[in-house]
């Protein structure tokens, strides 16, 4: 047994759950429909008939809401539990994020210490239960502006949270733009396409633990056309501040914001002009934790880059609106805490799985090892012995990319601060 659970990527799914909507919808315009027979002048038309129906009628509208229940049931039981879970809590969250009102009924002192209690709980339960860790930190960045100032928010993702904290670090924010420059040239033990999805994951892993911030880009031509793959690193250090590399807290923490002034997002789309891509070529991008969210941001339209798949470990992405023509691979662990910072669940479509495993800890374990790219690689090994529809699907989307090409450049940037 992988241990591996998924969702996503398989077109009769995606067909069932159109049929699921279609049915609630019509559902929800006959209950609307039947209300509106009780309005007072009906009764003065027939009223004998009107009040038999209004006899009936609580059975019938009960009868309907039971149908729309089950069928929001077997909507959801095509998600992972996760997922079924959160979209129940998100409700509440959601509420209480666009409403922050709402927090007026709790007494003062409870609401003054509210965000430091659950930020105390999703930490302490990072020691316990990492699944709980993940919910806690998905449903508190939601409501993070609404909890700390009483600001509105959309309360679907961890965007206003991410602003919020980029505000907060803005004065220690380096004075300048982030860059890429050309460090050197040479295959890096990367001789010819990857076969799997495990030597993509693999190639992400070489690119992060290099001595220096770094972005490996492949070419690959048959002579008529080219495909560019980007290898990118996730955060690499915690400091902030001038002169910090691109893939800092910062740039993390902006890459949730505004990707496009982020460091790191800068830094890999000059690395990617240097490296030759025009808007014209198939780009793939795997990255890892926060190059995982710079591929999601390339994805959805960043930079102009023509990207048709992207294959990420561990990242937060769920917020960011992605092509129905992109193949998107979602590598995450049930027990990581990170990718739960999108505020998000993974949407369910033909073109995006998701693919998940909870990672074995031992008791007093921080579930951030749940996070380490070691298993990430472990994991993503384990899928390509995946029979499932979606997952075959989308891996064979991405592996045939390189099908008749042959790899003729590799190259290497350097990713540097420009002070300026």
């Amino acid at each position: 047994m992988s241990g591996l659970v998924s969702y996503g990527g398989d077109p009769a799914i995606i067909a069932s759950i159109d049929e699921i909507e279609r049915s609630r919808s019509t559902l929800e315009l006959v209950q609307q429909r039947l209300l509106k027979e009780f309005e007072l002048l009906d009764f003065l038309v027939d009223p004998v008939a009107r009040a038999a129906l209004a006899l009936h009628a609580p059975v019938l509208l009960a009868r309907l809401e039971k149908l729309k229940w089950a069928a929001g049931v077997a909507s959801d039981s095509y998600l992972s539990t996760e997922a079924r879970i959160t979209k129940q809590l998100d409700w509440v969250t959601s509420a209480v994020a666009k409403h922050p009102w709402l927090l007026n009924v709790l007494p003062n002192q409870v609401r003054a210490a509210l965000p430091a209690v659950l930020l105390a709980g999703s930490a302490a339960a990072t020691l316990v239960d990492g699944k709980t860790a993940r919910l806690m930190a998905r449903e508190t960045v939601n409501m993070w502006p609404a909890l700390t100032t009483g600001q509105e928010s959309s309360g679907e993702d961890s965007v206003a949270a991410a602003n919020m904290v980029a505000v907060g670090l803005g004065a220690l924010t380096r004075s300048g733009r982030a860059g890429a420059e050309v460090e050197s040239v040479g295959a890096l033990g990367m001789r010819g396409a990857p076969t799997s999805i495990g030597a993509i994951a693999e190639r992400v892993a070489a690119t992060h633990v290099t001595e220096k911030p770094t972005v490996v880009i492949e070419r690959y031509t048959d002579g008529n056309r080219s495909v560019f793959v980007a290898y990118l690193p996730g955060m690499r250090t915690l400091e902030v501040g001038a002169g910090s590399e691109p893939f800092d807290l910062t740039a993390s923490v902006q890459q949730l914001a505004d990707p496009e002034k982020a460091g790191s997002q800068i830094a890999v789309e000059e690395a990617l002009r240097a490296a030759g891509v025009k808007p014209t070529d198939e780009l793939v991008v795997a990255g890892y934790s926060q190059g995982g969210m710079v591929a999601g941001a390339l994805a959805s339209g960043a930079g102009g880059f023509n990207v048709s798949a992207i294959v990420t470990l561990g990242a937060p992405i769920a917020q960011l609106e992605l092509p129905p023509d992109t193949a998107v691979m979602a590598i995450e662990h049930s027990n990581d805490v990170i990718p739960a910072l999108s505020g998000a669940i993974n949407p369910l479509t033909e073109n995006w799985v998701t693919v998940a495993r909870e990672i074995d800890l031992h008791p007093g374990q921080s579930a951030l090892i749940a996070h380490e790219l070691d298993a990430y690689v472990e994991t993503s090994k384990l899928i390509d012995c995946d029979d499932s529809v979606g997952v075959t699907r989308i891996r064979d989307t991405v592996l045939k990319k390189f099908e008749g090409l042959r790899l003729v450049e590799t190259q290497t940037f350097e990713l540097k601060p420009i002070d300026g």
